[in-house]
């Protein structure tokens, strides 16, 4: 609506009239016109805008004009709560909502309703009232606020009881409130049929809460906050509101403990941020703890926010502390809340990022198919967080509280019995993956039936990608019961030689290392909790997850171990395999006399025992160090009959002549080899349906076109190869990008070529492997 001053001027000139002569044909002083025209006073009586409009001899349809801008502005009801002081950031969720409520985007004569929903503390109420006071002049009847007080202290309120306050806040005394929630319901869609209305209904319960509670006109809108989904609410548009991001946490920190003291320790108010994860109410109470507290530092606040077990303590207050507001979530009364409250506590055992659906199952003891409406509800009340299908996420502080509710409804005894069955289920997972291979026994008198169980129902790709995604909490499972008060070894160990072959398959042998030392220490500490050999069994394996690494050194330190155990043993088992692994890690280190010594005492250990197997690896790694010294014919021939014993004794093991061979032929120069070579079995891969495998046949491919300054066939090998990885992110992804990176950068295109780079110095890193310094060198080239 426009002012009243500047339409006054534009009507004074264009009737070609000063200030004083409209003074003197209205009869209204000139000092009253110069007040109204520069806005001094914006709404003038209406016998001042009369004697104006007779004054400018206006005709009807310009004197009305003029009065509609005098027109003081309806003045519509409003029942919000007072904005929060410290409001910050949430642009994009302030702009969703609000563009949801004004410009609508649903059918016409639908009532807007924007649900807003997330855990409690994280800012639902406080979006949804700023947004409301930022459109309270759109709705010019006036904004309506109710608490439905669904999880809080005391009952929820009724329908009838919502509708009686909304009817109030309209301004409806009835002699006779309403005896049903159907009849209040009629009276208040009756009372905003004309009216254009935004409703706040804050804190809902359920669905069933909200829906009598509706207008029934879409010239009225509805925001709705809940800690719940308000799944199957008809109309509503869902905004799940997340944690605040980093920069906007640090804000809202800074104004409530004040700028000087954040400003003065800027990394150590980055750490708070992070304790207390990003959570507005939990922001708010440390800020205002180190504003009361003028002697703490805010390493301080930090230093006692480390500790989980105080956490809450710490970020508890007078009126409502994290503490509480979880616990109000926790609070309904239905089957399903009441069931979600019983197993809560157990999950927040976990130690992972996510928590899987088997692992909670085991945690709570109860069958996967009841603990997954259980989890998923926990989600509805955004307890949870789901990170994909069977996969959960708790929130730092929610699973603080998760831990504490463990501490007070179950003993130690139970708290510890549920994480013996996660470690069960890890053992088994990592077995399966070796008996669902066609490996079963690491030595004739070492394997259980009941290692397998609780993993059945898998197929083996199955329980390849779930250890894939829990292969670094399983190692860091182990890690905390050796470093426990009652470290099981003998469980340890079973996990150790289980995983074996997900490493090898997976090609993330250089991940091994971790799991096979606390082996190693397991079996130090008590050799009674693993027949002997297993010893050697551990020690072989760990040997060949550090020449992965290419720990060379160490790797030799752990196979020659080997060597000793079998002969204080008297058992040869291990002796065939581990001998020409010894023999390669000697080429690897220049030491190519002794390598082939060692190489040719395992092929001659292999023919006296008929072990085929163990005579293709023996061949194989003749073949390696004769390319190595320049013996081309002979390196050709031994792979020649060691991929032939391979593929007759033992064809499940064919696709690790990879690393052998191609990677052989690449390192001893002889490029066109490895390429043909490479080629020839392009297609036997491609049919075997190992994913694993093809990629590394198309690393080295691509490493082979590199090689002889094919870029432009290297590329899309290499793109398919890392298609292939998938988010495996394991020391195979490292190596392709690293290669990719080379084959774009032939191409000319650099700026994909460092990301590529970046990506494989990130990952050679992460795993320790001497590559980076390779990757380092190309990014400062």
């Amino acid at each position: 609506m426009a002012e009243f001053g500047p339409v006054l001027r534009k009507f004074r000139k264009a009737a070609g009239f000063s200030q004083e002569r409209l003074a003197g044909e209205s009869g209204v002083s000139v000092e009253a016109i110069k007040t109204l025209e520069n806005g001094r006073r914006r709404y003038p009586w209406t016998q001042t805008v009369n004697l104006l409009a007779a004054g400018l001899r206006l005709d009807a349809r310009d004197r009305a004009v003029l009065k509609a801008a005098a027109a003081r502005p309806k003045i519509g009801i409003n029942r919000l709560p007072p904005d929060v002081a410290d409001f910050v950031g949430r642009a994009e969720q302030v702009a969703a909502v609000s563009e949801l409520l004004t410009d609508g985007g649903q059918a016409p004569g639908v009532v807007v309703i924007s649900a807003i929903a997330g855990m409690g503390g994280v800012g639902k109420t406080a979006l949804a009232v700023h947004v409301a006071r930022e459109l309270a002049g759109r709705f010019g009847d006036g904004v309506l606020y109710v608490n439905l007080r669904g999880f809080g202290v005391g009952e929820p309120m009724t329908p009838l009881e919502a509708l009686n306050a909304l009817l109030q806040q309209l301004g409806f005394a009835l002699q006779r409130p309403p005896d049903s929630a159907e009849e209040a319901g009629g009276l208040f869609r009756t009372a905003s049929a004309a009216r254009k209305l935004l409703l706040v209904l804050d804190n809902v319960a359920s669905v069933e809460q909200v829906l009598p509670l509706l207008p029934g006109t879409a010239t009225c809108a509805v925001i709705v906050t809940s800690r719940r989904a308000l799944v199957g609410l008809p109309g509503a548009r869902s905004l799940a509101l997340p944690v605040l991001p980093a920069d906007e946490a640090l804000t809202l920190l800074t104004s409530a403990a004040g700028r000087e003291r954040i400003e003065g320790e800027p990394q150590a108010a980055v750490e708070v941020v992070a304790l207390c994860g990003s959570l507005p109410l939990a922001l708010r109470i440390a800020g205002r703890r180190l504003a009361a507290e003028s002697t703490w530092t805010v390493a301080d606040l930090a230093h006692q926010l480390a500790d989980e077990t105080a956490r809450l303590d710490v970020l508890a207050d007078t009126e409502r502390g994290v503490r509480a507001s979880i616990a109000l979530s926790l609070n309904g009364t239905s089957a399903a809340d009441r069931a979600a409250y019983e197993i809560f506590g157990l999950l927040g055992l976990h130690e992972g990022d996510e928590l899987d659906l088997k692992v909670a199952a085991r945690l709570v003891d109860r069958p996967e198919k009841d603990v997954e409406p259980l989890l998923e509800h926990l989600v509805d009340l955004h307890l949870l967080e789901s990170s994909g299908p069977r996969r959960y996420q708790f929130h730092d502080l929610v699973r603080a509280y998760a831990r504490e509710l463990a501490a007070t409804t179950s003993t130690a005894d139970e708290r510890a019995a549920a994480q013996g069955r996660v470690f069960a289920l890890y053992v088994a997972m990592a077995w399966q993956s070796r008996v669902k291979f066609g490996i079963r026994r690491p030595s004739r008198d070492y394997f259980e039936e009941e290692w397998l169980s609780g993993a059945e129902d898998l197929e083996y790709d199955e329980v390849l990608d779930w250890l894939d995604v829990e292969a670094s909490e399983i190692v860091a499972a182990a890690g905390r019961l050796m470093a426990g008060p009652h470290p099981d070894r003998a469980a340890v160990v079973r996990l150790a030689a289980g995983m074996v072959v997900f490493w090898a398959v997976r090609r993330r042998q250089s991940e091994g290392p971790p799991l096979d030392e606390l082996a190693l220490t397991a079996l130090r500490d008590d050799p009674a909790c693993a027949p002997p050999m297993i010893l050697a069994f551990i020690s072989h394996h760990t040997g060949q997850h550090y020449a992965a690494r290419s720990d060379f050194d160490t790797s030799i330190v752990h196979l020659r171990s080997v060597i000793e155990v079998c002969s204080a043993q008297g058992d040869q088992s291990f002796l065939s395999l581990s001998m020409p692994e010894l023999a390669l890690c000697l080429e690897r280190v220049g030491r190519l006399d002794e390598a082939m010594v060692v190489a040719r005492s395992a092929l001659d250990l292999a023919l006296s025992l008929a072990d085929d197997i163990a005579e293709s690896e023996a061949r194989l790694s003749i073949g390696v160090i004769a390319g190595r010294l320049g013996w081309s014919a002979e390196q050709d021939r031994s792979f020649e009959l060691g991929e032939s014993l391979i593929r007759r004794s033992s064809p499940e093991h064919v696709d690790f002549l990879i690393s052998t061979i191609g990677e052989s032929y690449l390192r001893c120069n002889r490029n066109e080899s490895a390429r043909s070579w490479l080629l020839e079995r392009q297609a036997e891969f491609r049919a075997s349906g190992n994913k694993s495998a093809l990629a590394e046949l198309l690393q080295s491919l691509g490493a082979a076109e590199i090689a002889l300054t094919s870029y432009d066939a290297a590329a899309p090998v290499l793109f398919e190869a890392l298609e292939l990885n998938g988010d495996n992110n394991s020391e195979l992804e490292a190596r392709i990008r690293h290669q990719l990176g080379r084959a774009l950068n032939g191409l000319g295109q650099t700026e994909p070529a460092r990301e590529q780079w970046l990506l494989a110095l990130e990952l050679y890193t992460r795993y320790g492997l001497p590559q980076a310094d390779e990757v380092q060198g190309l990014l400062n080239g």
